[in-house]
């Protein structure tokens, strides 16, 4: 008897654990330049997050065929440009689809591009962002010209973050197959340096602003990935704010990084 509780459960716990995999990395570019016609879905945003998030969805899907329409002239690239001149969104309701169901089934990705007479379909998932702050409690001062302290006034510093991750996958409209897969993110820093009294008074980047910065930057990495032989490297972390000042500490000349 247990050894019949053994041979069934074995493959059940197989199969069970082959569903839980996480997808394979796919990240060979794929062959875009090829294409005639290309479908670009809104990112969906994953389940329980907030409206911003899904409109972060929208909004890199749109830069990102933008982008990409810079490049390859040639293409024909369809996507939803605003709440009236939407394809995407009209097909999926035609035909009875959701965003997930075409991002988790490239059956259906390739239904949705073949309704569209596409070659290929670009789908995607976005994360709900991190976005942190960091205050650092380390007294500076600040150099003058000369290399020598400026004043006696001493700074702080703080640090903002935004982290942006997406999963992308390029489906085949013929084939039905992916063909790219990949995790894409974004490290957006923001570094602000303040006098102890001025403290109260500093403004810094707001959420919207921080989303609206990663519906910016996730687009360019998105597209190095796709086609990283035309575009110039876009590095996953950027500092898009530091002081223009130099301060010292205890521990010598202080790095924004």
């Amino acid at each position: 008897m247990i050894r019949f509780l053994t041979i069934l459960f074995i493959p059940l716990l197989c199969v069970a654990m082959v569903g839980c995999l996480p997808e394979p990395n796919i990240t060979t570019p794929p062959p875009i330049s090829e294409a005639k016609r290309i479908v670009i879905t809104p990112l969906y945003a994953e389940a329980g997050t907030a409206e911003e998030v899904s409109k972060l969805g929208g909004r890199i899907s749109v830069n990102l065929a933008t982008r990409l329409e810079i490049i390859f002239k040639n293409a024909e690239w369809v996507y939803d440009r605003s709440s009236k001149l939407k394809p995407i969104d009209d097909k999926l309701t035609e035909l009875g689809l959701t965003l997930v169901q075409v991002y988790e089934d490239p059956a259906l990705a390739a239904k949705l591009g073949q309704a569209l007479e596409a070659d290929l379909v670009i789908v995607g998932m976005v994360e709900k962002p991190s976005l942190t702050r960091r205050d650092f409690d380390q007294h500076l001062m600040k150099q003058g010209r000369q290399g020598g302290i400026s004043g006696t006034s001493t700074y702080i510093r703080t640090r903002l973050t935004a982290i942006g991750r997406t999963q992308v996958k390029v489906i085949d409209t013929n084939s039905s197959e992916i063909i790219f897969s990949n995790r894409i993110r974004s490290y957006l820093k923001y570094w602000y340096a303040y006098q102890t009294q001025m403290s109260e008074q500093q403004i810094y980047k707001t959420d919207e602003e921080r989303y609206a910065d990663l519906g910016k930057y996730l687009p360019l990495r998105i597209a190095y990935s796709l086609h990283p032989t035309g575009l110039k490297l876009e590095p996953e972390e950027q500092i898009l704010l530091k002081p223009d000042i130099e301060l010292k500490g205890t521990g010598g000349i202080v790095e924004f990084n």
